[in-house]
């Protein structure tokens, strides 16, 4: 038998607040220490003329992609305070009450 599943309103809010307090500054932490892998002269030797174009341009990938990301998780977050609102409302109209 299968256990009955259910989203609730404080559920959603724990989500968006994980969101803000754990995994956005991660990823905002974890963009500020891309510029620590910086590799100086003549850390890749002869061959790092060549590599080190390309290495930066990984670098520069990395952080695009890590800053993406982090603006798609502040999307999310602000949805989600629109979608709890909605939720709380929802579980609140569908209460029943006894007068």
């Amino acid at each position: 038998m299968a256990q009955d599943k259910y989203v609730t309103s404080s559920c959603i809010a724990n989500i968006q607040r994980n969101l803000g307090e754990y995994a956005i500054p991660r990823f905002e932490a974890f963009q500020t220490s891309i510029d620590d892998t910086d590799v100086s002269f003549p850390g890749f030797g002869t061959i790092g003329l060549l590599l080190g174009n390309q290495y930066g341009d990984a670098q520069g990938g990395v952080k695009k992609a890590t800053g993406d990301c982090i603006t798609a998780l502040r999307g999310w977050v602000t949805s989600l305070e629109t979608i709890e609102k909605n939720w709380k409302a929802a579980e609140e109209a569908s209460t029943v009450k006894y007068s």
